[in-house]
């Protein structure tokens, strides 16, 4: 059984989310080792952030 676009954008939405947290906490594994590794972390989670919330299904 096939998913609805808005079931799959859905889906994609809640594993961009999931993927954000995980991000993050490696980014805050960085604080105070590496400044340029926690910056480029951060950078990858915001842009997670940003793709889910613009998923959508038309």
């Amino acid at each position: 059984m096939s998913q609805t676009p808005k079931q799959l954008a859905g889906a994609q939405r809640r594993s961009l989310k999931s993927l954000q947290k995980k991000i993050e906490v490696m980014s805050a594994e960085w604080a105070d080792v590496d400044e340029f590794n926690l910056n480029e972390l951060k950078r990858l989670a915001d842009q997670c952030k940003e793709v889910a919330g613009n998923l959508v299904a038309e």
